[in-house]
């Protein structure tokens, strides 16, 4: 898998444009062919990524997208396993049980904060301590779904996406399993400005017809 590298947001800067100024090969990558995802839009993160906690937590991009569509939207997030070494890939498998199980909304924030903040998430023991607590679930659940054929399946499968997309960057979106947004040509100069245009960006191509 080619390295994937973090998109500094912000250290671009880009003029301000609408809807009807999207250009595709810049400030959106239309793939050769559409692969099958389960959601209309599919979030690429990593835990090890600052950005993608700005993106939970202070830059709330899904949630802007949401209010900002005129419909209901559903909205995966995978998790990208090659930062951290062999811990990248234990947080995949981990985010992959928080899946199955319904908890993503329970762990997210307590992983980020034990790997980017308090350094309480080191390796596999420290994962599992912290997921149980945030998520309230025993030992035997973790360890039973973290072996299991659902949790495999998803860690294959977060991976071959991810793979065949060829992501650049995390945090980023994947539309229709077709179009991936790019970044670096979004206006980050502010938040206001920046969440609006990555909204206007996303409903653009969902109502895009090709």
């Amino acid at each position: 898998m080619k390295k994937i590298w973090l998109v500094l947001l912000g250290l671009f800067w880009t003029v301000n444009v609408t809807a009807s100024e999207f250009i595709n090969g810049q400030h959106y990558i239309t793939l050769d062919k559409a692969i099958p995802v389960e959601a209309p839009i599919v979030e690429f993160f990593s835990f090890y990524c600052p950005h993608c906690y700005q993106f939970e937590q202070i830059w709330p991009i899904g949630d802007v997208v949401r209010k900002n569509l005129p419909h209901p939207v559903k909205i995966i997030k995978y998790h990208i396993g090659c930062f951290g070494g062999n811990m990248g890939y234990a947080l995949t498998r981990a985010w992959a049980i928080a899946m199955v199980m319904g908890l993503e909304n329970k762990v997210t924030l307590p992983i980020f904060h034990g790997i980017l903040y308090d350094q309480t998430v080191t390796d596999e023991v420290s994962l599992k301590k912290v997921f149980m607590k945030a998520s309230g679930i025993k030992s035997a659940e973790y360890d039973v779904a973290w072996h299991g054929d659902q949790v495999e399946y998803l860690v294959h499968k977060q991976e071959k996406i991810a793979e065949y997309v060829g992501l650049k960057g995390v945090p980023t979106m994947l539309i229709y399993g077709k179009y991936m947004i790019n970044n670096s040509e979004l206006d980050s100069r502010s938040t206001e400005v920046y969440l609006q245009q990555y909204s206007n960006l996303v409903h653009f191509l969902l109502t895009k017809k090709e």
